[in-house]
């Protein structure tokens, strides 16, 4: 067999072992959530979550750390050309960033997950709130922040979230809203990777396509994340320019197409 082949047997079977974990994680995290959902300790689950996190980084290393060890050299030996080998490299290399994004999204699915389940049980028990004064029955939102509840009598009664709301927002508020901006992630972290491929100096088109990329994930995140914290649906265009500012600063600016171009940021 050649070399060629033994490198694409190879990558099939990696992608085949992190797709086995995978699966039999989640079904293992799924059946963990049912159990907590109304209640109880989430923690060996984060535990659980950080050992499957562990072998599956494993698998994603073993790629490149085997075509250094082997295969880099078993498919110049062969005479296939660099051209071959460096289409070889370019395979694995899309295998591990594959892996990389399926392993990101598992762990924010399954913590979502137990987010709206724990969420659902904490809705169905939601009712009205009786005035501390009165003791009529006062309309409550669902809230996972202390609410002030007016009364016709002219009492204010403090309504405090059980703690499995608390929980669920504590759990969702990073977790759902990135799982909502699955689509807009993938396509930032592509972006970057096909920027970061390039040798410097880099034109200014892969620098903006990143830009874009970041713009429209940080959009898709901020709106679903404004479910939790209605402050962010307050100056849409504030936040975003305050997640992007950094990268402007940090990154872009260090680009020579960016800067020859006059620092072309987008609207915001």
């Amino acid at each position: 067999m050649s070399a060629l082949a033994r490198w694409d047997a190879f990558l099939a079977q990696i992608e085949g072992r992190h797709r086995e974990v995978r699966t039999e994680a989640e079904a293992a995290a799924r059946q963990f959530i049912a159990g907590v959902a109304a209640g109880g300790d989430p923690l060996p689950l984060s535990h659980q979550r950080g050992a499957v996190e562990h072998r599956l980084q494993e698998l994603e290393q073993k790629i490149i750390d085997t075509w250094h060890d082997k295969v880099d050299d078993a498919i110049l030996a062969e005479d296939h050309g660099e051209a071959v080998r460096d289409a070889a490299y370019a395979k694995g290399l899309a295998l591990q960033h594959a892996l990389d994004d399926a392993r990101e999204e598992l762990m924010i699915r399954v913590m979502a997950e137990l987010a709206r389940q724990r969420f659902a049980h904490a809705e169905a028990g939601h009712g009205p709130v009786p005035c501390s004064r009165c003791g009529a029955a006062l309309a409550a939102p669902v809230s996972f922040r202390a609410l002030e509840l007016a009364c016709a009598c002219g009492a204010v009664t403090v309504w405090q979230p059980p703690e499995l709301l608390v929980s669920a927002g504590a759990l969702g508020t990073h977790a759902v809203p990135q799982e909502a901006a699955t689509v807009e992630w993938r396509a930032m972290r592509a972006a970057e990777r096909a920027l970061h491929a390039l040798r410097p100096p880099r034109a200014l088109a892969p620098v903006k396509a990143w830009e874009l990329a970041q713009i429209a994930y940080w959009r898709r995140y901020l709106h679903a994340r404004s479910w939790f914290e209605p402050e962010l649906a307050r100056d849409p265009a504030m936040e975003l320019r305050r997640r992007m500012q950094p990268w402007y600063e940090s990154t872009a600016e260090f680009e020579e197409g960016w800067v020859a171009a006059g620092r072309p940021r987008e609207p915001l």
